[in-house]
């Protein structure tokens, strides 16, 4: 399952020091039983909630766990649950695992109801939230390299287009890292 988080972080000149710290937080997540996969992005145009991450983890039950639920989620940010607006969590069914976005790709998050033109080779998967907040019903996602689609998409209302801000980490990689 998809958990995605979205964010906006409230004070800009503590950037540097809020990646870092999202750095090693995502380096502990992919300790826990349960979590297997994440990844960052970044909005390239203004939004409500312009920091995304979306993580693979097993299911509904992963929140109930003892792990999330001393170190993690809202209650597991520290100093920066204070820093942070528009949060929103939700939970997606739909696919396994989060989709691998290259550096060179972007991320497109499309709302249900978005009024998309037909593209060649462009695939959307749509999710449907199972959980969390449930603040949205379905959620499309789709990646591209291409700088014609991307400029033809971002300009609709009802689509973000992100950045990757990392490589995809899973469980694997930590293991490696060492």
């Amino acid at each position: 399952m998809i958990y995605m988080v979205e964010m906006n972080l409230i004070d800009r000149d503590k950037r540097k020091e809020w990646d870092n710290w999202y750095d090693e937080h995502t380096k502990m997540l992919l300790t826990f039983p349960g979590f297997h996969a994440t990844q960052r992005f970044e909005c390239i145009d203004n939004a409500k909630a312009p920091f995304v991450a979306l993580h693979h983890v097993d299911g509904p039950e992963f929140f109930n766990s003892f792990a999330y639920k001393n170190n993690a989620g809202p209650a597991g940010t520290g100093e920066w649950r204070n820093k942070m607006d528009n949060w929103s969590r939700n939970l997606f069914e739909g696919i396994e695992t989060t989709p691998n976005i290259s550096l060179e790709e972007h991320l497109i998050v499309i709302e249900q109801g978005c009024k998309l033109p037909v593209i060649e080779n462009f695939e959307i998967v749509w999710l449907e939230s199972v959980g969390l907040d449930k603040d949205v019903e379905r959620r499309g996602f789709a990646s591209s390299k291409s700088k014609a689609i991307i400029e033809q998409i971002r300009q609709l209302s009802n689509v973000r287009v992100l950045k990757p801000l990392n490589k995809r980490r899973t469980e694997t990689d930590l293991r490696f890292s060492h």
